[in-house]
C-alpha cells in the first residue's frame, strides 16, 4: 500500500496546540502504520490501515483529533503518487531552486471553485506570483509570507475550500518521508 501524506490546517497556533506524539497515536489508534510526523507543524506520513484511501485517512485523522483534542482539525490527504504529482508540476522551477522558503503549496480538501479562481488577481495583494492547479495552488512570495496580504485566508475565500499551505522544504522533506515507506 503507498504511503499517504496529511496536512493539519490551523494547528499549533491561537491554543489550538497539536503534538507530534499525539497526532502519531491517532494515526496509530486508527490503524495506521509506519506514521511518522514532520516539523511538529501538523505533517505526517503514513502506510493506512487496510483498505483506507487519502480521504478516509483525513476524515478519520480530522474526527479522531476532535474527539482527543476538543476542537475540530481539518485534514487534507495526498497519497504519496498524488504528492509526487504536486511536485512535477511545480510551475516555478526557478523559485525552487533559488528561493524555495518563499514557494508555498496550498492544498485544498477538493476542487476550488472554478469560476472564483478565474477571476482571481493575485497582483491585488501585492508582488505575488499564484499559479491554480487541479486541488492544489502554488503560491511564490518574493518578499515572504511574514507580512503579506496574500494570506492563507484570502486564498481559501477565492478557492471556496478548505486547505493549508507548506512552503516548499516542507513539501519536498513530506515527499522523501513518503518514499521511504514505499520501500
Amino acid at each position: 500500500m503507498s504511503a499517504v501524506i496529511a496536512l493539519l490546517r490551523a494547528v499549533n497556533v491561537g491554543g489550538r496546540t497539536v503534538k507530534a506524539a499525539q497526532l502519531r497515536a491517532v494515526a496509530e489508534g486508527l490503524g495506521h502504520e509506519q506514521v511518522a510526523t514532520y516539523a511538529n507543524s501538523g505533517n505526517v506520513v503514513l502506510v493506512p490501515a487496510a483498505g483506507a484511501s487519502a480521504a478516509d485517512v483525513a476524515a478519520g485523522l480530522s474526527q479522531g483529533l476532535a474527539d482527543e483534542l476538543g476542537f475540530d482539525v481539518p485534514v487534507v490527504a495526498r497519497t504519496a503518487a498524488e504528492w509526487d504529482r504536486v511536485v512535477g508540476v511545480l510551475p516555478f522551477p526557478a523559485q525552487a531552486k533559488d528561493d524555495p522558503a518563499h514557494l508555498v503549496v496550498c492544498c485544498w480538501d477538493d476542487v476550488p471553485d472554478v469560476a472564483s479562481v478565474r477571476t482571481f488577481d493575485a497582483s491585488r495583494y501585492g508582488d505575488e506570483v499564484v499559479v491554480w492547479h487541479g486541488r492544489e495552488t502554488y503560491a511564490y512570495y518574493p518578499d515572504g509570507q511574514g507580512r503579506s496580504k496574500l494570506t492563507l485566508d484570502v486564498l481559501s475565500r477565492a478557492a471556496g475550500r478548505v486547505g493549508t499551505a507548506r512552503n516548499w522544504n516542507t513539501v519536498l522533506a513530506l515527499q522523501q518521508l513518503a518514499a521511504e515507506r514505499a520501500s
